[in-house]
């Protein structure tokens, strides 16, 4: 077997072996949320999730290659009146509770209690404020300076139980180019960008 299928099948063990779009569709909803996450950065992070398949949830159905972006609750945020938007399609979405606290992975809990689909066809990560110089030098981390709308971001590319399947156990979407890890993050933070445009 040659040695590119092989590591193909250490690094994806999910539903497309291989599957990577040259860029992500973001759904109004994720762009409404980015939109409270700017306006209250504060009160709010944002849990990150990107279907790796087409994926039915108990609300609609969403593309594979989608990018979801879905408010948690900060200690600050407690007791304010915070409401999030749920995709029910690309265009369509209904309001609903922000994610209460972080107590639980937020992105599976997205994706288990908001979303309602199998996490299982996912791959996660999390949006919130810049990171300080310190905590920016792991690995794991990332400082965006700018997107769309002038301003940066802190993502943190770790997921307790959704990437390790994806990329040969890795909790963390690679920086490098093993399992296509840094293609990846490229095609997060292009979705960032467009999330961060005026919401539809």
């Amino acid at each position: 077997m040659p040695a590119a299928v092989q590591a193909a099948e250490q690094c994806v063990t999910g539903s497309l072996p291989g599957f990577q779009p040259s860029w992500l569709s973001v759904d109004c909803a994720s762009k409404r949320n980015f939109q409270l996450f700017r306006k209250a950065s504060d009160y709010v992070g944002l849990a990150g999730a990107v279907s790796m398949s087409f994926v039915r949830g108990s609300q609609g159905s969403y593309a594979a290659g989608n990018l979801f972006l879905f408010p948690w609750v900060k200690p600050k945020g407690q007791g304010k009146n915070l409401s999030a938007s749920m995709p029910l399609n690309a265009t369509q979405y209904v309001s609903a509770t922000p994610i209460p606290d972080a107590s639980l992975p937020l992105d599976e809990y997205f994706l288990r209690f908001v979303l309602k689909a199998p996490w299982t066809s996912f791959i996660g990560f999390q949006v919130d404020n810049p990171y300080s110089a310190s905590d920016a030098k792991q690995t794991w981390c990332t400082n965006v300076e700018k997107l769309a709308d002038g301003q940066g971001v802190g993502v943190d590319w770790t997921s307790h139980n959704l990437n390790g399947a994806w990329f040969g156990g890795s909790r963390a979407i690679p920086g490098t180019d093993a399992c296509g890890g840094k293609a990846w993050r490229n095609l997060v933070v292009a979705g960032l960008a467009q999330a961060s445009s005026p919401a539809c």
